[in-house]
């Protein structure tokens, strides 16, 4: 049965009255659903940390064992969206989450392009809220601190004199998103239902509809890429600030650790956090996926 509540993103090293400012600044909301995109749902269990809504499932012994794993690009069909997102959207929305997803599972595994992997990674959006446009825009003038805190957390925000500002908590996007991770015999290995809620505090606004579920997609591709790396519930590791290699591949667009996840384009970089700055829509700043239309 699905279930639905106003949820949060956690954010980095947050804490005291930022964490008291996030829970009364209002969140998107998120519905959890079973589509049937999975091979299978009766392994799941929902994560009981209070944080993004999520379902999951791995096999340790077996992801200790990989060595390959491939990555499908996210499907997000216009059924799911509707008319509110075009193609060059929902592309960005879906690469985003795999641009993320490579970068994780980069840290460990071997990713690779060919049908011959340990691990398939696939999945696909299967619910989103879009971003009100005229609510992210009444904000923007005051909210360039939610940059930094989104890029690289709230500590690290505060650390340097940017004090996040929220947003006014009307419209705020959403995006659930059902992954698997399947061995050479079809066999599931890893699974999850993700949801996402933008929030208030760490989410910046955009004049964008696509713009809290492009940000949240690339949430789902670290959460997903956590738990196929460690095997373990990602909302239950420990956070922290982000090391050097992390914030030039995923903040400042430089190469990825492993040259197949060129295959999906690099971060905006700097253009990126200017953009963020002012609220340009991500297909402003974001090149998308390489060698494939846009």
């Amino acid at each position: 049965m699905p279930s639905r509540s106003e949820t949060c993103r956690r954010s980095p090293v947050i804490g005291g009255a930022f964490g008291l400012l996030l829970m009364v600044a209002g969140c998107g909301t998120v519905l959890l659903n079973e589509t049937g995109s999975l091979t299978r749902y009766d392994r799941l269990n929902p994560s009981d940390e209070v944080a993004t809504k999520a379902k999951l499932y791995a096999d340790p012994a077996a992801l200790a064992a990989t060595q390959t794993v491939r990555i499908v690009p996210t499907q997000f069909p216009e059924s799911i969206s509707g008319p509110g997102l075009n193609l060059v959207e929902r592309r960005l929305i879906a690469n985003a989450a795999d641009r993320a997803l490579c970068y994780e599972l980069s840290l460990r595994y071997d990713v690779v392009s060919t049908k011959k992997a340990d691990l398939t990674v696939r999945s696909a959006v299967t619910r989103v809220d879009l971003t009100n446009v005229p609510a992210a825009g009444a904000t923007i003038a005051t909210s360039a601190g939610i940059t930094v805190a989104s890029q690289l957390g709230v500590g690290f925000a505060t650390a340097v004199g940017r004090v996040p500002i929220p947003r006014i908590p009307i419209g705020l996007g959403s995006i659930t998103i059902e992954a698997e991770a399947l061995d050479g015999r079809h066999q599931q290995r890893a699974a999850m239902i993700w949801g996402g809620g933008a929030n208030a505090f760490t989410n910046q606004a955009r004049f964008s509809s696509a713009g809290d579920a492009y940000d949240l997609a690339g949430e789902f591709g670290q959460d997903f890429g956590t738990l196929l790396v460690t095997g373990r519930d990602p909302f239950k590791e420990p956070n922290a600030i982000p090391n050097w290699n992390r914030i030039r591949i995923t903040t400042l667009g430089e190469a990825p650790l492993d040259p197949d996840c060129e295959q999906f384009g690099r971060a905006p970089g700097i253009d990126g956090i200017l953009g963020d700055y002012i609220g340009l829509p991500p297909d402003w700043t974001d090149k998308g996926p390489r060698d494939r239309i846009n």
